[in-house]
């Protein structure tokens, strides 16, 4: 099935929004504040003109779309373990998202395959430039994450460069509640 692209109408739909309040907590288990300019990411910009800033609602959210990337895989490796660490920011002003789920897909003429799809990301990075270039300048996108539609995740484009401070940093992850977390979805460290 071929993944929609954005609509040439897309400027004059009405988008559904997500808005974060002041003082929001955001959640990463990457490098704290780093606006991707890749072309590896799925809502990187396709031609690397802006970063994007991958973030989660919940702790939980950012452990899924980290640690469970590759379907089926029950055991965190060491290295990758230690290569990472947690971060939360918080907001310094409220922020508002693009909502690419729930009615919000349909309102924008997208289905959860461009949030949820595989690689390549050439759909969702097309997605990704169209809105950030919508007319309501929004902050980013809020999605579900892939490996845990339970979860809210967000792609922030860089226009929101100094909207958030870090507030927590842990380096170690061998941490209970780390192994709390991963326990959610029976995820061990490997032997």
């Amino acid at each position: 099935m071929t993944v929609p692209r954005p609509p040439r109408d897309l400027d004059r739909r009405d988008p559904l929004l997500l808005e974060l309040p002041d003082g929001s907590s955001l959640h990463r288990f990457y490098d704290p504040i780093f606006f991707d300019t890749s072309t590896l990411g799925r809502f990187n910009a396709p031609d690397g003109s802006y970063g994007v800033l991958y973030a989660s609602e919940n702790k939980a959210g950012a452990f899924a779309e980290t640690f469970l990337r590759t379907p089926g895989r029950t055991l965190i490796d060491a290295a990758l373990l230690s290569s990472k660490a947690y971060v939360q920011v918080t907001t310094n002003r409220s922020l508002r998202f693009i909502r690419m789920a729930g009615p919000g897909l349909a309102r924008l003429g997208a289905t959860a395959e461009v949030t949820h799809g595989g690689l390549p990301y050439a759909a969702s990075q097309a997605w990704s430039i169209a809105l950030s270039k919508h007319p309501i300048k929004a902050d980013g996108i809020a999605y579900h994450s892939r490996h845990d539609d339970d979860e809210m995740c967000f792609g922030l484009f860089d226009s929101a460069i100094g909207s958030f401070v870090e507030v927590m940093r842990e380096i170690d992850l061998d941490q209970n509640w780390f192994w709390e977390l991963a326990d959610r979805y029976s995820i061990g460290l490997a032997p």
